[in-house]
């Protein structure tokens, strides 16, 4: 923990330096005291249902673990966001694993193993989305470069977990080998962890759940350019509804970089980024980003923290673990 603390801290500083270089304060300041207050209630609750969504599409993606409600899914999800603001390196996702499983019961394992089948989802929907985007801008050389190669590695695991999930004999034999050195109460536990794992990818690519997936996932994300959109006009930026786009995949990107807790440096560079696409210029793009963040942070935090005294879970139980 605190080695990916240190770590995260030194990758969201450097982000933080590049975003805040050559910043005129004054223009900034100006943008913020500026915000029409009318709009940000609103960007608040777009992006709760964009997580909502997000919830709903997990449920297709357990069916083969356990079916579960919608609402514990959203309880699950907004304790493993509030995890990914207050934790390093997106720890969160294994608190929300930890929290549907003690919650529902299930393997702890095969709830994390549908979280990276979600991941997987999320990259091939930006990945669509920055193809569309590209489509009608004049994008600069690294946003294409970085979608290919994201597009290789994403294709790589999921094949990868594909191939896992179909061959779970051979992979339970070949971890079996690898631990055959450690005592058998150690070997039990591994064992059990990668049935558990094998379990949650029996979900993926089964075409009674695809659709649904690929609905949901356009909710998810299209809310969430929603929220994005609400926030220029909370700061009164003139900018084409693609840049709602541009911006959530910009940022989405800057968000899989392991940082300090709640992606501090990377979604200020992000929005630097995206927004510098647009003419917008770099103090008013800083602006933007504090605003956006707050919004994402403090409802998002709060919630998270209702949802987990509720559970009964203590954040610092998880974080030992």
């Amino acid at each position: 923990m605190k080695r990916n603390l240190l770590i995260g801290s030194i990758v969201s500083a450097f982000f933080l330096y590049l975003a805040l270089r050559d910043i005129e304060w004054d223009v900034l300041w100006g943008v913020l005291r500026e915000t029409r207050l009318s709009y940000l209630l609103p960007a608040v609750v777009v992006s709760l249902v964009s997580h909502y969504f997000r919830a709903y599409r997990w449920k297709f993606m357990l069916l083969p673990v356990k079916t579960i409600t919608t609402n514990s899914l959203f309880s699950a999800t907004m304790i493993g966001l509030m995890g990914n603001n207050l934790l390093p390196a997106r720890l969160g996702e294994i608190v929300r694993a930890y929290a549907l499983g003690r919650r529902e019961q299930i393997s702890r394992t095969a709830a994390f193993a549908t979280i990276v089948y979600e991941r997987i989802v999320d990259v091939f929907s930006l990945l669509v989305l920055l193809w569309i985007v590209l489509a009608k801008i004049p994008g600069p050389d690294w946003l294409g470069r970085s979608a290919l190669w994201l597009l290789v590695a994403n294709v790589l695991l999921m094949f990868a977990m594909i191939a896992m999930e179909r061959h779970r004999g051979l992979v339970t034999r070949l971890v079996a080998r690898a631990s055959r050195r450690l005592s058998e109460n150690t070997q039990a536990k591994i064992q059990q962890a990668t049935e558990g794992y094998l379990g949650g990818l029996a979900g993926m690519m089964r075409p009674r759940t695809l659709l649904p997936i690929a609905v949901t996932s356009v909710a998810t994300w299209g809310f969430a350019m929603f929220a994005v959109y609400l926030c220029f006009g909370a700061l009164g930026i003139d900018v084409p509804v693609m840049a709602s786009a541009t911006l959530v995949v910009v940022i989405a990107m800057g968000s899989m970089i392991p940082s300090a807790p709640a992606h501090l440096g990377t979604t200020q560079y992000a929005c630097v980024l995206g927004l510098g696409l647009f003419g917008i210029g770099k103090s008013e793009a800083l602006a933007y980003s504090i605003l956006f963040h707050a919004l994402q942070f403090f409802p998002v935090t709060i919630l998270g923290l209702y949802y987990l005294w509720r559970a009964e879970i203590r954040l610092r139980d998880i974080s030992s673990r």
